[in-house]
């Protein structure tokens, strides 16, 4: 079995959902050790995010739910069987997630776990009225704040766990700085998304490093190719080529389930992951980071984030100039 497994990650066969059917996954899986930990899910509303959040809850989670529409949030609710919290919040919006954490920091509810789901692809460069890149903000930067708010009473808490839902993408692309806000040259959202992507990975290796010894793990995984809304209107001609091999969200979701929620991925903690087995972080030689890169990276997201992480964070304190000052 696993030289089969191995044989399908050395191919993109492995992403389909013949690849989680030949590992023989079992997506029912029950995972009672999740049963009153309270978690928070963001792009809770739809996909794969949703999918995690109805499968944690039906686990006997209490799941924090985040999405931008308050309406999704109430059908969210109605909908799945279990405790869903819902939270409304931009989370391109690094003001709304500053207020967000605040917030839940206030009502004094334990946290166990992050999933840090949310992600967008779009094929024009646009710029958030904080002045960020709207992809960097919404897949990387906001992450960072949030999670970084967050970590306190996910230490009160531990063990917990914080999930980054990466993408198979991100092995097409290096880690940047210079452009991590996909300034340079014609903008290109495919690779702007697996940019921010492969940020996402490298967070979690350096975090996990950070956090260590506080109880606090941090793992990223990849969920294959999946027939979410966002594959639909985003990628469409990779749909239409892929579309029967897709996985379904439940198929998507099962690995971010597992790492938050089961026994054995407890102790886990800076790997990459896909279909519950920890997978190499890169494909190609040049996408293979040096540490002084890896650093750069870690200050420049500490950087942008100083502000929003301050205690007197607002949005008038963040101007265009503060933001372009760092690029």
């Amino acid at each position: 079995m696993r030289f089969l497994d191995t044989a399908l990650d050395s191919t993109l066969a492995g992403y389909t959902r013949f690849g989680q059917s030949l590992r023989s996954i079992d997506a029912e899986q029950p995972f009672p050790e999740v049963a009153g930990k309270h978690v928070m899910v963001t792009g809770a509303t739809g996909g794969i995010g949703k999918a995690v959040a109805q499968r944690l809850a039906a686990n006997g989670a209490v799941v924090h739910a985040v999405g931008r529409n308050p309406a999704k949030l109430d059908d969210l609710v109605a909908a799945t069987e279990g405790s869903i919290v819902p939270h409304t919040a931009d989370l391109s919006s690094m003001a709304a997630i500053v207020d967000l954490a605040d917030a839940y920091i206030a009502s004094g509810e334990p946290l166990h776990g992050i999933v840090n789901n949310v992600g967008i692809m779009i094929h024009e460069r646009t710029v958030t009225d904080e002045g960020y890149e709207i992809t960097y903000a919404t897949n990387l930067l906001g992450q960072y704040i949030l999670t970084k708010k967050l970590l306190p009473v996910l230490e009160t808490s531990a063990p917990s766990r914080v999930v980054m839902v990466s993408s198979g993408g991100m092995y097409s692309q290096p880690l940047t700085v210079s452009n991590i806000e996909s300034s340079e040259g014609e903008y290109n959202g495919t690779n702007a998304y697996a940019r921010t992507k492969r940020g996402e990975v490298v967070l979690a290796e350096e975090w996990a490093k950070e956090f260590a010894g506080t109880g606090v793990t941090v793992t990223s995984m990849h969920p294959g190719w999946v027939d979410t809304a966002g594959v639909r209107s985003s990628l469409p001609t990779f749909r239409k080529i892929t579309g029967p091999f897709l996985r379904d969200e439940d198929g998507g979701a099962d690995t971010i389930v597992w790492l938050v929620a089961s026994d054995e991925a407890g102790d886990l903690s800076g790997g990459f992951y896909h279909d519950r087995r920890q997978r190499p972080t890169h494909r190609m030689k040049r996408t293979v980071e040096d540490p002084a890169l890896r650093e750069r990276f870690m200050e420049r997201l500490a950087s942008d984030a100083a502000k929003w992480l301050a205690s007197d964070a607002t949005t008038e304190d963040h101007d265009q100039s503060d933001t372009t000052s760092t690029h």
